[in-house]
């Protein structure tokens, strides 16, 4: 089940203060469960990806455009560290992520497909969700460097560290697991990133 919601949040909630957690729920869809939502702002609050204040007994948010000091991003970078040292040793530990199923279609053709098996499924997920998270920060350092918040040529190295992070676990996870499921779970949960100016 899916729980973070960073990429939405971080769509809904602009530079101008919004009214509450409810409502940024309700922008996003009522569908979604509303803790999940709740906890991911206020996950976002404590890495000061937003700011909160307090008006006549309501928590209000808006975008914390201001941009990372080097020491803010190295200590982004650690946390993205000690993450995939976590992930390449589950790909390590892991000797496979699939299994084999024969399927068979109306006409009684038959094929082999490979299908995740559950520790594969939330190795890709925890990837996936890092991934996710790496995106938003490139994202988030491009907006900024259009404010004139950081300059661009600190943007575009933290964007090529983030990326060679990025390439760095999909390399370890590709060159060992079946290259097309790996494909097919990325295509079907990525999602374009856009910050509203």
């Amino acid at each position: 089940m899916r729980t973070n919601y960073d990429k939405e949040i971080m769509g809904v909630i602009g530079s101008q203060w919004c009214e509450s957690k409810t409502w940024v729920w309700k922008q996003i869809g009522v569908h979604v469960n509303k803790k999940h939502i709740f906890d991911n702002i206020d996950n976002l609050v404590s890495k000061e990806y937003l700011e909160e204040r307090e008006i006549k007994n309501k928590t209000q948010y808006r975008r914390n455009d201001k941009g990372d000091s080097e020491l803010g991003f190295l200590g982004i970078m650690k946390l993205f560290e000690d993450n995939q040292k976590t992930e390449l040793k589950e790909i390590e530990r892991l000797t496979t992520i699939s299994y084999g199923i024969y399927n068979v279609d109306e006409s009684g053709h038959g094929q082999w497909e490979n299908e995740l098996t559950n520790d594969g499924k939330e190795l890709l997920d925890h990837i996936q969700s890092e991934v996710d998270r790496a995106y938003t920060v490139i994202v988030r350092m491009n907006y900024q460097s259009k404010l004139k918040v950081i300059t661009q040529r600190i943007a575009d190295e933290r964007t090529n560290l983030l990326q060679r992070h990025i390439d760095k676990t999909m390399t370890a996870l590709t060159s060992k697991y079946d290259n097309n499921l790996i494909k097919k779970y990325f295509q079907n949960h990525v999602k374009n990133l856009e910050f509203k100016i």
